[in-house]
């Protein structure tokens, strides 16, 4: 028999290392529950494998008898393992009747270490021998069946409808694929179990294919769970990869705003409680400069008020989506007069719902352009409209600062190039005009029509 005992040793040699190879995954806790049953499961057929190698290599009624209790408890073992493994794959989790399965094996299980010559034969007599068409011959035994074998039958019975079901159950959930292979690699299984029963009864003089078929089992599960396990592998790289992305925005979007306090509320407030300091002894010397003073402060306390109030706007993501954008933009030049020595001007004429996207896009543009007029305008006045037309929304803003020339900026300054693609971002047109000596004129017009073709 050195050709039978070589597969199976063979087929036995790469059970046990899937089944060991897939502990290993999950003791590092990849899909753990899913990869410690699989494992479990190619632990079981390698043992039965080899107490088949055994049975076949049996000189006496008694080594067959125990390498045949072997056999059958290993098969006991992975039918256990398998119906918990497929409950995982196709997450269809039916516990009890996994539990009502389990308990039909376990009573299998029992039955045959208890009896003397395991749960397929009451009494064996001899051992004969079966030739085999390429001149090898293996024993078979000569004994009465045990009618307790009918509970190993409807144990098995129970799990074939449950394992189907669970591929059906899959399938019809859209994992169509992943059905399809679990429930090909099982029909192979149980047909050769199949076969194999009608070994044991005597209809067929042959070897037992079922470990031929737990092999499949082994090979086609192990390479589907190897592709799953890649991507899930790819897929916890790219949370991790995402959620360091989000750690490092989040850190950002901190130092901006700190950076925003820092030189916007904070000095603001500097400059109030130096103000309100020397207000008292001013008072004293002459009170006409001490209320021009009070305004000063007037002004600077409801500019960083201002300014409170847009921080505050971006830390709440729903801030920009509930005020209309006409208020969003009277806060923001409120906000930078109080900060800069500016006389803003703000105009807004008509109003009517915006969506959250366009009206984020209006915000962030006028917010950088004034933050330019600040940084690099040196500009004394500085104008501000919002107008909503029957076909369009226009902002327009214009400062009598230095100006500059568009196609001199300077690399690494992006203020410009980020609100064009703000505006491209909604279909809006953007147009910037600058002169050395004549200051800045922006432009940004949307059409309602943009709303109008995307609602129909």
């Amino acid at each position: 028999m050195t050709l039978i005992l070589t597969v199976l040793g063979i087929v036995a040699g790469i059970s046990l290392y899937v089944g060991f190879l897939h502990l290993l995954i999950a003791s590092v806790r990849l899909k753990s529950a899913l990869n410690f049953c699989f494992g479990l499961s190619c632990l079981a057929i390698a043992g039965s494998i080899l107490a088949l190698i055994a049975e076949y290599k049996a000189m006496n009624v008694d080594d067959y008898i125990n390498a045949r209790k072997l056999l059958t408890s290993a098969g006991y073992t992975y039918g256990i393992s398998t119906a918990w493994f497929v409950s995982l794959y196709t997450n269809f989790r039916p516990v009890r009747l996994i539990l009502v399965i389990n308990t039909l094996y376990f009573i299998c299980l029992l039955i045959n270490q208890i009896s003397p010559t395991g749960i397929l034969y009451s009494h064996i007599s001899n051992l004969s021998s079966i030739s085999l068409p390429w001149g090898e011959s293996i024993p078979h035994p000569q004994g009465t069946l045990n009618p307790l074998f009918s509970l190993q039958l409807l144990a098995f019975l129970g799990n074939t409808v449950f394992v189907f079901f669970a591929c059906y159950f899959q399938y019809r959930r859209g994992e169509k694929q992943a059905a399809l292979t679990l429930g090909l690699s099982l029909a192979i299984l149980i047909a050769t179990v199949q076969h194999d029963r009608l070994v044991d009864l005597g209809k067929i003089q042959f070897i037992y294919l079922a470990e031929f078929g737990f092999m499949s089992f082994v090979i086609i599960m192990s390479l589907r769970l190897s592709k799953d396990l890649i991507q899930a592998v790819k897929l916890h790289k790219q949370l991790l990869e995402s959620e360091r992305l989000r750690k490092i925005a989040v850190e950002v979007e901190r130092n901006r705003l700190a950076r925003d306090l820092h030189d916007s509320v904070s000095q603001t407030l500097f400059t109030v409680a130096t103000i309100a300091e020397a207000l008292p002894r001013v008072w004293k010397r002459n009170p006409d400069i001490a209320q021009q003073r009070l305004e000063e402060l007037a002004q600077l306390t409801q500019g960083a008020l201002a300014e409170m109030r847009n921080l505050l706007i971006e830390l709440r993501p729903d801030g920009l989506a509930e005020k209309p954008l006409g208020e969003l933009i009277q806060q923001l030049t409120k906000a930078i007069s109080g900060r800069a020595s500016l006389q803003v001007t703000t105009t807004v004429k008509g109003d009517f719902s915006l969506s959250s996207e366009v009206k984020l896009v209006f915000y962030r543009i006028t917010q950088e352009a004034l933050n330019n007029i600040i940084k690099h305008a040196q500009a004394t006045q500085v104008s501000v409209s919002l107008e909503y037309g029957s076909q369009k929304v226009v902002l327009r803003m214009s400062d009598n600062g230095c100006g500059f020339d568009p196609k001199e900026i300077p690399s690494g300054h992006l203020g410009i190039a980020i609100m064009k693609e703000r505006a491209e971002s909604i279909g809006a047109n953007f147009h910037l005009s600058s002169y050395l000596g004549r200051g800045t004129d922006i432009s940004l017009s949307w059409s309602t029509s943009i709303l109008r073709i995307e609602n129909s």
